[in-house]
């Protein structure tokens, strides 16, 4: 029996994929659609607990009021998307809360220190990094008389939105503190995915200019239902469970055979957007015939972040003001963690960012927190069993927050009915949460062309590929994702339209 052979097959259910099937199928094109997992989304990940849906994967959709595409998206499917109100954000300090002064002069410093390294100057070489401008001795991270910056690149994560860790807040001139200065610039690595010292302070910040940015709204129903909807609205074919083993081309160029875990299919483009942490992992092979060799080396010295979520959900909210207070953020009390550090350890030693779904920044708001774990506490938290994780955190949160459990204060402490813990960087489908900035290199290596490169169409461009990691400006993103779907559709219908003349 004959193979179908589709006009284009798509390698992964996510954001791009489902955005590049539409714009195919409308545009007449018979489309395949294969995913590896047993759902819809890809790194989109919605939470649901009855009327609660908390997204686990991407949340936001960036710009919404400067040009996203996924704005318009949501508004051709129907689906509601809502700006939050804002809500101020508190910062805990060794002591317990900071004063809103002090708050705000740490983050006016951050800010200050985030635009002093932009300013222009001689290039820094390809091999600083990020930690060394923001912690070194003139940085004005350290002064408490620093100047805000308005640039909206330079907006830290102490949030003021109860589930936003991009926007930024209020800033002063008080007094700060070395230390507590240092654990918020660690902040900075939740949307990162990084560690500062891996982070290239000459590429910090280049996509800002271009990257969408300032308004920020929640899909109604959260990203994974939204992205279901973007392929339930075209014509493709989809199977899921198909988890792809290799890519062949034909011997004569003419088509393009997709083995997968439950078959084989035959396309004459296909377009491949496997995360880049799952590309890393491929073996040899699984592209036949290879890769170019550039394109396999910027595979491998693109970096791929790390950023866990932590969610717990209670019957109702007792931390303090759980209905004004947006977010709160927690500076460590303890050493740098490693290997050999215990839960609670790993908690004291790290910054952390936890948002308030309970203010009702965005509509039902619930007794839910969700932390943002960035490099360090989420490696370390990972190998840990995930309801050790959950309850320790848990204890964590009753003893920064200055409630004592069953009872004090006139307050019981009940334990969480619920709780989640990601694990991006070990799903299989995944291996990460998205691509980072261009990370630091001794002879230039690295630089945003990686991203660039990774979008580079082989095999006399049958061979495409899409995917945050393949936009140059807009990488890390849904933006990204999107941008690259409609850009890869688009340059496939051309392709099919001159096979067939």
């Amino acid at each position: 029996m004959s193979i179908k052979t589709y006009d284009t097959i798509i390698i992964g259910a996510g954001w791009s994929g489902s955005v590049a099937a539409k714009q195919l199928t409308a545009k007449g094109h018979s489309v395949l659609v294969l995913e590896a997992r047993d759902r819809i989304g890809g790194r989109a990940r919605t939470y649901v607990n009855g009327n609660d849906k908390v997204d686990l994967g991407c949340s936001w959709i960036h710009g919404y009021k400067e040009g996203n595409p996924a704005r318009g998206i949501a508004k051709e499917l129907g689906v509601d998307a809502h700006l939050p109100k804002s809500f101020e954000g508190v910062i805990y300090g060794p002591e317990g809360p900071l004063s809103s002064e002090q708050a705000a002069s740490l983050r006016s410093s951050l800010s200050s220190a985030q635009a002093a390294f932009k300013l222009p100057h001689p290039a820094p070489p390809s091999s600083a990094s990020l930690a060394s401008a923001l912690f070194a001795d003139s940085s004005p991270l350290f002064k408490s008389s620093a100047t805000p910056s308005s640039d909206a690149a330079n907006t830290n994560v102490s949030s003021t939105s109860p589930a936003n860790p991009s926007e930024g807040a209020p800033s002063s001139k008080a007094g700060y503190d070395k230390a507590l200065a240092e654990g918020l610039a660690r902040t900075l690595e939740v949307p990162l995915g990084l560690k500062l010292e891996k982070a290239s302070l000459k590429w910090a910040g280049w996509e800002s200019t271009t990257s969408f940015a300032g308004s920020d709204a929640a899909p109604d129903g959260g990203y994974q239902d939204l992205v279901k909807k973007v392929l339930d609205s075209s014509r493709a074919e989809v199977k899921l469970s198909q988890k792809v083993t290799g890519i062949k081309q034909s011997e004569d160029g003419a088509t393009i055979k997709v083995v997968t875990s439950q078959g084989e299919f035959e396309g004459k483009t296909i377009i491949s957007t496997i995360p880049l942490g799952v590309l890393k992992t491929l073996p040899e092979g699984f592209f036949q015939p290879a890769l170019p060799p550039k394109f396999t080396e910027t595979i491998a010295g693109t970096h791929v972040g790390i950023l866990e979520k932590l969610l717990l959900q209670y019957d109702e909210a007792w931390w303090p003001n759980a209905s004004t207070t947006g977010s709160y953020t927690f500076l460590p009390i303890g050493p740098t963690p490693t290997e050999n550090s215990s839960i609670e350890e790993i908690f004291n030693g790290s910054s952390l960012i936890t948002a308030n779904f309970n203010a009702p920044s965005l509509p039902n708001p619930s007794p839910t927190l969700l932390t943002y774990l960035s490099e360090t506490p989420a490696k370390l938290l990972l190998v840990k069993p995930k309801e050790e994780v959950l309850k320790g955190f848990h204890q964590f949160l009753v003893k920064r927050l200055g409630v004592k459990a069953n009872g004090g204060e006139n307050r019981v402490v009940s334990e969480p009915k619920a709780g989640e813990l990601t694990d991006w960087l070990k799903d299989e489908y995944s291996y990460g949460a998205t691509t980072t900035p261009s990370i630091v290199s001794q002879g230039d290596e690295r630089s945003p062309m990686d991203f660039k490169e990774l979008g580079r169409p082989v095999w006399n461009g049958k061979l495409g590929f899409a995917g945050e990691h393949t936009e140059m400006e807009h990488r890390g993103s849904v933006a990204g994702a999107v941008v690259s779907g409609l850009r890869e559709a688009e340059r496939v219908n051309r392709l099919l339209n001159l096979l067939k003349e």
